[in-house]
């Protein structure tokens, strides 16, 4: 599934002319919103997850909705996971944080019992390599 991200996600940057570096990360954080449904939403079994795109004169709004438990990314609390060491931590669970964080904006919503994820680069003034996310 990542190889369909990453081709999505690429061909609505270059329709709205977003830098590379804005590239990245809007990809990357695609690709940890639809990579944790499957894994941890679905539990690995059969699901659905819709992938939406739309460019405005302003920014790129990406949607991803699925039917999966409700899990609001927003809230994950990666602090447990960063007050260890880190020589002594566990593999993963950095990828939202790190995604996230280098959105212009994200959106989530649990709507008709689906979950709405809606991640925003704006087009002008976008986040920079070290900018945070806003919500």
């Amino acid at each position: 599934m990542a190889g369909v991200v990453a081709d999505f996600v690429e061909v609505l940057a270059g329709e709205a002319g977003l830098d590379p570096r804005q590239t990245y990360w809007l990809r990357l954080a695609t690709d940890e919103i639809t990579t944790n449904i499957v894994q941890h939403g679905y539990r690995g079994a059969a699901g659905v997850v819709d992938i939406a795109g739309e460019v405005d004169q302003d920014e790129v709004r990406v949607r991803i909705e699925d039917d999966a438990p409700p899990f609001d990314p927003g809230g994950y609390d990666p602090e447990p996971r960063l007050s260890v060491p880190p020589h002594q931590r566990d593999e993963g669970g950095y990828g939202l944080l790190l995604a996230m964080g280098k959105v212009d904006e994200f959106h989530y919503e649990f709507a008709g019992g689906r979950n709405r994820n809606t991640l925003i680069m704006r087009l002008r003034g976008g986040t920079d390599a070290d900018g945070p996310g806003r919500r």
